[in-house]
């Protein structure tokens, strides 16, 4: 007899059996031999009369040439294999040594399986899973899309990650891919109706559940996951690595090195262009955050490296990037707190020789209201009253 069996989507093996096993678990160990198949797992064929898959209770029911079986991996052993449903879910719970590892297992015993061709969706708990059988009753009959409450898909997503932890405690995108295809494949139900994918939804929920189990595990004391956090600056280093800005996209460490340099010789000519500078040296915010944070270069080395970034204009536009405020109106306003203080510090020195200086002091003697100082501090003025009052402070009493 001829067998086209479908392993997944993307691996369906044509296999000849003669003669054929008499019994379903005879088949399914030929075919877990012929096709290398590690992982337990459920059969169904395409049944003529209904032109749709059912499960296999007996090799009888098998048409009679030409047959299409469908592989259903499970994570659970191979006794469950042929129950009901209610069987399956009453085993589970009371045997709580065949279900996913929980929060306290072992990493070592958690993951003694590679990952699978085709990932296995496990048992949700007794509610779930009578919802989703009448959910997927129903869009068999008209499409009709189960619409899912929080708590019955925080029920769906915990029991994923914690079937995906067994096999990997960090999957790749292609896999987290595979567990949401796989999900929607037994699951029709669940399928997004604004996604065209139908599970693109539930791939991004599921990384976030999963780095959520991988920061529950940590903080249960899994020693892995500690050491791996480290190692991917998530321990003590994660305060300083946050720190750093990510490049933009379409950018990377080559083509920021090469608008740097680019600064640079700009920087070198009598009147660079200031349009461009700005703009790269606004591009090029997170190579130089990168460096300060985690080289820690010198003041000399920096000045060679950015010497846009020691010009008033670029202090002032990196303050801005850095803290997301206007430096000069900062320190105006913060000047201007101080003003009264400030006049005692002139009143205390000489200032014959700051005729600015003398201009404001002799102004405010006349009774003139202090706008008249603030409008001299402002920086629609000339500066240099400022300039030449700091310079002045800066002397010794």
């Amino acid at each position: 007899m001829l067998f086209r069996v479908i392993i997944s989507p993307e691996n369906i093996q044509k296999v000849r059996l003669d003669p054929v096993p008499d019994s379903v678990d005879g088949l399914k160990l030929e075919l877990k031999r012929r096709l290398q198949l590690k992982d337990p797992f459920d059969l169904q064929y395409e049944d003529e009369d209904f032109h749709d898959f059912c499960n296999l209770a007996c090799v009888a029911d098998l048409p009679k040439d030409k047959v299409t079986l469908k592989v259903l991996f499970t994570p659970f052993p191979d006794t469950l294999s042929d129950s009901s449903l209610d069987t399956a879910i009453l085993s589970e719970s009371s045997c709580p040594s065949t279900s996913s590892p929980s929060i306290h297992s072992e990493p070592s015993a958690a993951r003694s399986q590679s990952w699978p061709t085709a990932f296995p969706i496990p048992v949700f708990t007794y509610d779930v899973e009578l919802r989703l059988r009448q959910g997927n009753e129903a869009f068999r009959k008209d499409g009709t899309l189960l619409s899912i409450p929080r708590d019955m898909k925080i029920e769906i997503l915990e029991k994923l990650v914690e079937t995906i932890y067994s096999y990997k405690a960090y999957p790749g995108n292609e896999e987290i891919d595979g567990v949401a295809v796989a999900l929607i494949e037994k699951h029709p139900c669940l399928k997004e109706p604004s996604s065209t994918s139908g599970w693109y939804g539930w791939k991004i929920s599921l990384k976030f559940k999963m780095g959520n189990y991988r920061q529950k595990l940590r903080d249960a004391g899994c020693q892995e996951l500690k050491v791996n956090s480290e190692k991917r600056g998530l321990g003590e280093t994660r305060g300083k690595r946050n720190k750093v800005k990510k490049p933009r996209r379409g950018k990377d460490r080559e083509s920021l090195e090469e608008e740097r340099e680019q600064i640079a010789v700009e920087m070198r000519k009598r009147t660079p262009d200031i349009t461009f500078v700005d703009a790269a040296m606004s591009s090029t915010y997170s190579l130089r955050r990168q460096e300060v944070v985690e080289e820690e270069p010198p003041v000399s080395q920096m000045k060679v490296q950015w010497p846009a970034l020691f010009t008033e204009r670029q202090i002032s536009k990196e303050f801005t990037r850095l803290v997301s405020k206007d430096l000069s109106k900062s320190f105006f306003e913060g000047l201007d707190g101080h003003l009264s203080k400030l006049i005692q510090l002139f009143r205390a020195k000489r200032y014959e020789d700051i005729p600015e200086m003398t201009s404001i002091l002799e102004s405010l003697d006349k009774d003139v209201s202090q706008f008249i100082l603030k409008q001299s501090f402002s920086p629609q003025n000339d500066n240099s009253v400022i300039i030449y009052s700091l310079s002045f402070l800066s002397k010794p009493l």
